[in-house]
């Protein structure tokens, strides 16, 4: 199938979703009314996720929105850049058509819903702008910084685990809730167990915390090398089989104390290729014992086996 009708595909399935998605905004809002808590929905959009949508922003007069990046250097790549886009109730009840056509937009139009975060909170617009540019960027002790994506989807659960509960309840602070895809694009909610407030303080991430956030990443990090550069032999793989797969092949590289770059990269592609339990293998067994013994790194030791052995493998 070609991507262009992957892609139709994909919007034709958010079309059909997209009446019971509004449906669940109004009765989030409904709820909210009536337990009298003042809520106001945001959106926060990575734009990486759609086609030419900074474009229609530009265009946009009545909508509130802003891009994080403004006023910092990355301002000047607006078709990447993550925007802040506020719905009222007026949008979500079709009072505002225009609104409500960007709404529609939004959701049916992702080329995945990653690119998608909700948030509610009582606190306005401004307010919530300037509470999300404190996490733009981080500072480690040794005075490197670092842009952190919190807005894409596959990262905000990453930074959820590597932050203490103070740096978690610091960032939902202003939030009565936050939604997000996880990696299955289900449906998750983040709730602020406590009352919102705004609050001023960014508890900086440690060196540990940012090393621990790389490592969550490294599966993604491969995962769009292999995109690249292993071409139709993994096209019969799912983003999401993919990810589960290189995951798994970099969990049973440990078990051999296998590091770098390229010695990781060369066991997971092989994990992908051959089979995911390749390193079963006696004559394989023998070479990763060779590794472990640093005679050699991971590539070099499956360039020593032959043709024969593969094929072997591969048949199981």
């Amino acid at each position: 199938m070609s991507e262009q009708n992957v892609q139709g595909d994909v919007v034709g399935t958010r079309q059909e979703e997209w009446p019971v998605w509004l449906d669940g905004l109004r009765a989030k809002l409904t709820a909210y009314v009536h337990a009298d808590i003042d809520a106001r929905l945001y959106l926060l959009v990575d734009t990486r996720g759609y086609q030419d949508l900074h474009e229609r922003l530009r265009n946009e007069t009545r909508l509130r929105h802003v891009s994080l990046w403004k006023g910092i250097e990355l301002e000047e790549y607006p078709e990447i850049s993550p925007y802040l886009i506020e719905f009222d109730a007026h949008v979500l009840f079709g009072k505002d058509e225009s609104g409500l056509s960007m709404l529609r937009q939004l959701w049916c139009e992702a080329v995945d819903l990653y690119a998608l975060t909700s948030i509610w909170s009582p606190v306005s617009f401004e307010q919530i702008d300037a509470h999300l540019r404190r996490y733009v960027m981080y500072e480690l002790p040794n005075g490197r910084a670092y842009y952190l994506f919190f807005f894409d989807n596959h990262v905000l659960p990453r930074l959820r685990q590597v932050w203490s509960e103070k740096q978690a309840q610091e960032f939902i602070a202003p939030c009565l809730e936050i939604g997000y895809r996880t990696r299955r694009l289900e449906a998750a909610t983040w709730r602020n167990e406590s009352r919102p407030a705004l609050t001023r303080v960014v508890s900086p991430l440690s060196a540990e915390q940012h090393e621990g956030l790389l490592q969550l990443g490294y599966a993604d990090k491969l995962v769009l090398k292999f995109r690249e550069t292993m071409g139709t032999s993994i096209d019969h793989l799912s983003d999401i089989e993919l990810y589960e797969q290189t995951l798994e092949q970099l969990e049973r590289s440990g078990r051999y104390r296998i590091t770098g770059d390229e010695s990781l990269s060369a066991y997971v592609m092989t994990g992908l290729l051959i089979g995911p339990r390749f390193d079963e293998h006696p004559v394989v067994q023998s070479q990763l014992a060779a590794v472990m013994r640093k005679e050699m790194d991971a590539a070099q030791a499956f360039e020593t086996i032959d043709d024969a052995t593969w094929d072997e493998i591969r048949a199981g």
